[in-house]
Formats: structure tokens, sequence, C-alpha cells
């Protein structure tokens, strides 16, 4: 534990002295501070980056330095100690306006979460070489979970630019779907203190997919699309079977397969010819983000047109996800009420090297071309080979499990996860990698621990499916009729402005219907890569950027005219 004083130095400026049992570590010259500071900071180059990490804050003399050479670049400050920024806050009251404060691994998501990522252009790190000698670990943990959480909102955003346009067509093409379906919201709470058991399709699920059938009546069971051929091949049908993907590919995972009364819950972004198809009961549901904004309220960010839909229907129900379907999943038991949660192949592993276990449609594509030379294991170990590896802590503790960057990814977030909710989350996969803030045990032992319920989880499904209405559609399609309307006569001014290209006479009217809450909701992520385009290049020409915003608004127009025909 550190103590810290603080002392004058010999050119008058305060300095600070860390304190430890055998010995006073200096955070700052004990001559002249601020130039220390300046001298530090001139070897420092932050390229092109938009945003500079401070690792470590002593009294801020660094940070003064980087701020009068680089004014215009966002600072977020890490710092191990919060009595550090008090006594930093004394010396000068100022010195953190303006920045980003982070003072540990669970700030980092909640904290940077606002940061529009359309003006980021890369971070750069500013090692306070003192304060790293106290916590190194901590720091350098620190920066790789910052840079880590700004590449993954890059990859979010570049997400959106691949799918919005397929989940709009979606949301709008499965509106007649949502006639014969029901909204999970209305059963979030019906599983109050029910198990809920997750069912993955990773490797070790053939060790105990036979104890699933005996859990029938004690648990709810909700498995994910790609572990449904393994789980219906033993005979036993799920309560709840859990699909996400916009993808057409999505619907292999249900082909030649009877579900019985299985209860299909299908993302309104879900491919529509799958829950169109699709003979069992339906529930819809939506994908939305919650994190705290810095004013302290909560924020939700959903899927691309879902603001507007949403006005026009009752709730569908929020499922956070944390990037795969089983991560949505353990959002969608928290909601129903169930407690303990129980991961079943919940691998995030290539245990026995094997990518998922046997029964998949994966696999099944692959049978047909095995042969004397290549069999299943030549083509799993091809497939991990392209990965990015590693080698993590496995379930029991035994040796370490071969997994990849993106699986560990997984990993962390059932950890979080696990450890903020108010309930147990017990790891009954058997296998893989072991998932920190989870009890590990076998399926075996919870199907004795378990007792049957009372009223059974296929029961209470029964009842809410008699008991409630499908969705009402009426309204939303009243609204569709009024905003093709609106789109039509915006199309035609962007298309005049593109062939009158010095008159501009327009440009006031175009920019005032593309103000409105409607045209924002729907259009903007159709503009979303050129206005992110601007962000990036400022001085853009003005004219440039009108032809450009004015090509994108005729092609979306183009796109969802037919979309939003009776």
């Amino acid at each position: 534990m550190y103590r810290y004083q603080l002392k004058e130095s010999s050119s008058g400026h305060t300095t600070l002295v860390c304190h430890s049992d055998n010995q006073a570590i200096r955070l700052h010259s004990a001559y002249d501070p601020v130039r220390e500071a300046g001298r530090q900071v001139s070897a420092f180059n932050p390229g092109r980056a938009s945003h500079i990490i401070i690792c470590g804050m002593g009294l801020g003399y660094h940070l003064q330095a980087i701020q009068e050479l680089w004014p215009d670049r966002k600072l977020i400050i890490v710092e191990h100690d919060p009595e550090v920024l008090d006594l930093a806050r004394t010396v000068n009251p100022d010195i953190m306006e303006g920045a980003t404060v982070i003072t540990g691994r669970f700030d980092v998501q909640n904290v940077l979460e606002p940061i529009e990522i359309s003006s980021f252009r890369g971070a750069r790190v500013y090692r306070h070489r003192p304060s790293c000698q106290l916590y190194p670990g901590f720091y350098e943990d620190m920066a790789a979970d910052i840079q880590q959480f700004f590449s993954s909102k890059m990859s979010d955003l570049l997400t959106r630019f691949e799918f919005e346009k397929l989940w709009i067509r979606n949301i709008f093409r499965n509106l007649k779907n949502l006639e014969r379906g029901y909204a999970v919201h209305d059963l979030f709470g019906s599983f109050k203190s029910i198990p809920g058991i997750i069912v993955s399709a990773g490797p070790s699920l053939r060790k105990n997919i036979d104890q699933l059938a005996m859990l029938k009546n004690r648990a709810l069971i909700v498995c994910v699309d790609t572990a449904l051929k393994p789980v219906l091949k033993k005979g036993i049908t799920p309560h709840i079977v859990m699909t996400l993907d916009a993808q057409s590919h999505s619907i292999k995972h249900f082909l030649g397969t009877h579900t019985g009364n299985a209860v299909l819950l299908a993302d309104v972004v879900s491919y529509p010819k799958l829950v169109r198809d699709y003979n069992g009961p339906l529930l819809f549901s939506t994908t939305a983000r919650y994190y705290d904004a810095p004013d302290g309220s909560l924020k939700r960010e959903a899927t691309p047109v879902m603001d507007w839909v949403e006005q026009h229907l009752p709730p569908l129900g929020d499922i956070q996800s944390g990037g795969s379907i089983a991560t949505s999943a353990f959002d969608l038991v928290r909601n129903l009420g169930c407690d303990p949660i129980i991961l079943v192949g919940q691998d995030l592993a290539y245990t026995g090297r094997e990518i998922h276990t046997s029964g998949t449609h994966h696999n099944d594509e692959w049978l047909p071309v095995i042969n004397r030379i290549k069999n299943l294991d030549t083509i799993n170990q091809s497939v991990i080979r392209r990965r990015k590896i590693k080698f993590v802590p496995s379930f029991g503790n035994s040796k370490p499990v071969l997994t990849d960057f993106v699986l560990d990814l997984y990993r962390q977030w059932f950890s979080d996860s696990a450890g903020k909710v108010p309930i147990e989350v017990i790891n009954a996969t058997g296998g893989g990698a072991a998932i920190p803030n989870t009890i590990e045990t076998s399926l075996d032992t919870l199907t004795s621990r378990i007792p049957k319920q009372k009223v059974p989880p296929e029961k209470i499904l029964q009842q809410f499916l008699s008991h409630n209405t499908t969705l009402p559609t009426g309204k939303i399609y009243e609204e569709m009729a009024g905003f093709r309307e609106q789109l039509l006569h915006l199309r035609s001014i962007a298309s005049t402005e593109l062939e009158n290209e010095n008159d501009g006479h327009n440009t006031e009217e175009l920019n005032a219907i593309l103000s409105t809450d409607d045209m924002n909701s729907i259009l903007k992520p159709f503009l979303r890569k050129t206005l992110f385009y601007f962000n990036r290049h400022p001085d853009l020409p003005e004219k440039k950027m009108k032809e450009m915003m004015c090509a994108d608004i005729v092609d979306a127009a183009d796109i969802l005219l037919p979309m939003l025909s009776p």
C-alpha cells in the first residue's frame, strides 16, 4: 500500500512523493517538474491518432504539456489510485477538464461508450514512467483493454456498414411474420426461480447431451440454433430455440428437422424465410445495447430502424448481445427470471481440436467431402490454423485448452456478466475453457439436485400462448404508406440537385426533410458510411459533400421504396 505526500520542488512547483515500506519514489522531479514533463512529452508522437491514453496521472504536468502541444486530441486518463486524482485536483482544480478518467477495468465499457466512433482515428498510449513502475501490470492491462474496446467499436461499425441494409430489409419483410407471433417482452419474468439451461454447440455437448432429457420438466431449456440438430437427434425438444442471424445460411440449422412444440424466438432481423416457414409458435425480440451516459442517464442503442418501428408496435423485448447468439441467450434467460443460469456446450475453445459437436449442419456439410486423405480431423485443423489461436485455462483446471481471440472475448463477456448478475451462473459444459465467476459442476450432478417444477416450463409457455394475442401490425402499415410519400418527394429533390449541380435552391428543403425524426431513423443507416467519411475528411469541399449525399439519398430511396410498398 502506497502513501502519497505533496512537496515543494526547487522551482516552486508542487511535486509528489510516493512512500512504501522501504523507499520513497518521486512521481515528478524534485527540481522542476514542469520542465521535466515538457522534455518527456517532446519525445512522444501521437501521429494522426485522435485519442491519447495517458497511463498514470501524477499531478498532471505531462497532461498539461500534451494539451498544449495537441489541443485538438481527446485525452483518456488512466489512474490506479483515486487519491492521486484528488491530489492532482488540489494542485490544479481544472487539470482534468474535458478529459475522460478511468480508474478500473469495469470503467472502460461505461465511460468510453458515449465516444462517437465515427470521428475516431486511432489511439496512442503515453506512459508516465514513475506511475507505470508502481503498477506495471495494471497500466499494461488497461491500455490493452482500451485499445481492444476501440477495436471492437470499429468492428461494430464495419459490421453495420456491411449488414445494416440487410437488417433493415429483413425487418420490413418480417412484418408479415410478426402478425402470427408474440412479443418476448410479455414473457419476461415468467420463469422466476426456475433454472435456465443454455445449450450451445461446443464439442463437449456430446458428453452430456443425454442428461438434458431428464431436465425437461426441471428447467427451461433454451437451445441456440447451431445446437438444434444435435439436440433433436437425441430425441430432445428444447422449450425455446433461438435464432438471430440475418443471413440465409441460418436456415440450414433447421432443414430436415421436426421441432414439435418448440417455440422459435427470432430477432426481428432474422432471415424472413426461416421465420415464415417455421411451423411452431413464434416469439420476437430485438437486439439493443444499454450503457451509462456521462450525465448518469441510461442510454439505449437499438437495431437500425427499430426506433421508428417501435413507435407503431408494442415493445418486442430488448435482448442485449455480447457478439454471439449464446450471449444473447444468456440475457434472454436473465430477463425471463431464470435462477440459476446453466451453461451447456459452452466450450469457448477447440476442445479436442474440434470446432463444434457432431451433428451440426457444419459437420453434415463436411461429410460428403470426406475421403481417405481428408477426414473431419484434417478439416477441423485447417479451419483452426486460420484463426488467431491462444491457450487459456480449461474447465476443471486441467491442462490449458486451445481457443482463439474471438472465442476468448466471449469468454471474458460471460465472466464479466456472471460476476454482475445477482444469481448463480453454473458452467456444466464439462470441458472447454474455464469461465471465471461461474461455478463448475457436471450436468449429471445438477440432474439429481434440481427438483421437478410444480408448473413445468412447457406448461408456462402454453399458458402464455393461449392467454396473449399476436402482435398488431395495422398501424405500422399506415405509417409506412405516409413515409413512402415523403421518401418519394425527398428522392425527387435529391435527383434534381444532382442534375442541376450549380443551382442549390432545394438544399434548404432537402436538409429540412432529412432532419425529421422519421427520415433520420429510417434513412440514416443508409447514409452512415458517407457521414463517417465526412467526419474523417472535414476539409472536403461543400459541393462534393452535397453530391455524395444526394447520390446516397437516391440509392437509399431505390432500396427502401420497394420495401415500403403494400
